[in-house]
């Protein structure tokens, strides 16, 4: 759980937590307290020094104060079996590498990160730290709006354009679905009326006939207004999150560029995630 201490990050890390239980996993809590391009700017005094171990010292005084409140929801919620262990750690440098080094050092499965609260998209997916940490990551990331409730995850939405990478995420999803109990409708979206790729459509949808889960369901949408219509969806559906694949070569490939991605989330108060293409 990625945090800078604001009140949405706060809230996303607790909110995330009351799922943790259920997916037999522990939290690790991280906080970015200097960034190296801001500090080589005032490199070689001894205030920077001092400011370093400072910032640190805060860092990790912080973390400590928000791993004890997430423990309390922890109890609340562990009455018997599995209980999560909560840990904190701090770094300097570059968010999305560092973030990248974690999830390879500690088997992480998923990121959470809170997002902006002043209901601008571009600070939600395109600031400069939620798009570092999305291009740098080999697990899932998890943007979560102010005043979202992880509890009432009943529904879950998965747009998908048949990429071959689109059956790694509706893997995923599908076994997350029977961990928290969650119905996963898979959306596949087109500007065309005509079929995109025949051969990819018919190894996924032959794909989504094995799985043959009580589950899953599926459905097309076409035409231009796809993002018209698939916000309308996950209102009309009660999906409580929105799920698109993420391809590092760019942010989506095809149907979901940036401003077709900006459109469609910027109206949604839902949760959104994001799996990358290349997931381990």
């Amino acid at each position: 759980m990625l945090t800078d201490f604001s009140e949405n990050a706060n809230r996303a890390a607790k909110a995330a937590t009351k799922i943790v239980k259920s997916l037999n996993a522990d939290i690790l809590l991280y906080n970015n307290y200097y960034n190296h391009p801001t500090l080589l700017a005032y490199a070689g005094g001894p205030c920077v020094v001092d400011e370093l171990i400072l910032r640190k010292e805060e860092s990790t005084a912080k973390l400590s104060q928000l791993a004890i409140q997430l423990r309390r929801i922890i109890v609340e919620i562990s009455k018997d079996g599995y209980r999560p262990k909560t840990d904190y750690a701090c770094g300097e440098g570059p968010l999305g590498k560092n973030t990248a080094a974690i999830i390879e050092e500690n088997n992480i499965g998923l990121v959470v990160v809170g997002s902006s609260t002043d209901s601008s998209i571009e600070h939600l997916l395109f600031g400069s730290d939620t798009m570092d940490v999305i291009d740098h990551a080999s697990c899932p990331v998890l943007i979560i709006p102010p005043r979202a409730e992880m509890n009432e995850l009943k529904r879950v939405t998965l747009a998908i354009s048949f990429e071959l990478s689109d059956i790694n995420a509706i893997n995923y999803l599908t076994c997350l679905g029977k961990q928290l109990n969650f119905q996963l409708e898979i959306v596949h979206v087109s500007l065309s009326e005509k079929s995109d790729d025949p051969v990819n459509e018919n190894a996924i949808v032959n794909h989504m006939n094995v799985i043959k889960s009580n589950n899953v369901t599926y459905l097309e949408i076409r035409g231009r207004d796809v993002v018209k219509r698939l916000t309308t969806r996950c209102k009309d559906n009660g999906s409580a999150m929105l799920a698109l694949v993420h391809h590092q070569g760019g942010f989506f490939s095809g149907l979901f560029d940036k401003s077709t991605t900006a459109a469609a989330l910027d109206n949604q108060h839902i949760p959104l995630m994001v799996i990358p293409s290349e997931m381990k």
